[in-house]
């Protein structure tokens, strides 16, 4: 009997190819890079966060107020700039802060600025008012109502204009209309009213009152400018009253004459 012998193959792990190694060094790379980048990327953040937590601890050192204080107070808007500095120079909320200043009454406007390195300017632009309205208010340029401190419109020599609610612009631009028309003959408008019905009430210097009626009161105003200077302008200091509202004509009550 013949014995066969059997060799037994064994296998043995090759090794990873020269490309095959390379590209687990890439792999590596590309790991390690974008590793690097977020660690830079992360210190970034936390440096912008620490420069603005720095930045936002800068308080404000000096608070600069500009323009014509007449009828404002600067220490009531000293008093409401102060609650705002709290959060510190680039915290400031400069519409919180113009907002907070124009709820004065006399403030038009409110200019707020940064000033580097750490000063808050802040331009006050003060009402002008053209006209007392109605009890106790004032009326700007633009026809906006406001109301001042009480007993704070006692020093202002002013025209006064009345009327219903939303009415202001109309009666201004009339009274602009007729104070014009006036001051050709040396006259002046001190009073102009429109009532609830919308008819018109006009007093002159003198106190002299000229009723004007519902329609066309700038018409009514010629017509009586015409009769003034044909026959009332020699006595108008007498003049008291002059009802327009006729089509023909004017009606006219004089005061009357001492020892009369």
């Amino acid at each position: 009997m013949k014995l066969v012998s059997v060799k037994h193959n064994r296998f043995k792990r090759s090794k990873p190819e020269r490309g095959e190694r390379k590209a687990i060094s890439r792999e590596w790379g590309r790991i390690f890079n974008r590793l690097l980048l977020l660690a830079a990327v992360m210190g970034f953040i936390y440096g912008v966060e620490r420069l603005g937590s720095q930045l936002e601890s800068i308080p404000v050192d000096r608070v600069v107020f500009a323009g014509d204080f007449r009828h404002v107070s600067r220490d009531v808007l000293v008093d409401r700039v102060t609650s705002h500095l709290a959060v510190g120079y680039i915290g400031l909320d400069l519409e919180g802060i113009q907002s907070e200043l124009e709820q004065e009454p006399w403030v038009y406007r409110a200019i707020v600025e940064r000033v580097w390195p750490r000063e808050l300017k802040i331009t006050i632009v003060e009402e002008t008012p053209i006209a007392a309205w109605g009890n106790g208010g004032l009326l700007n340029h633009r026809g906006k109502i406001f109301l001042p401190t009480k007993g704070m419109r006692s020093d202002v020599d002013l025209p006064l204009l009345s009327g219903p609610d939303g009415s202001a612009i109309e009666i201004m631009r009339q009274y602009r209309l007729m104070s014009q028309l006036l001051g050709d003959e040396n006259l002046v408008l001190q009073r102009l009213q429109m009532n609830d019905r919308g008819a018109w009430t006009a007093t002159l210097n003198g106190g002299a009152v000229l009723v004007l009626g519902r329609q066309g009161p700038l018409e009514k105003l010629r017509r009586f400018m015409w009769v003034y200077k044909q026959q009332l302008a020699a006595d108008f200091e007498r003049l008291k009253r002059v009802d327009t509202r006729y089509i023909n004509g004017l009606a006219v009550s004089w005061h009357e004459l001492e020892g009369s």
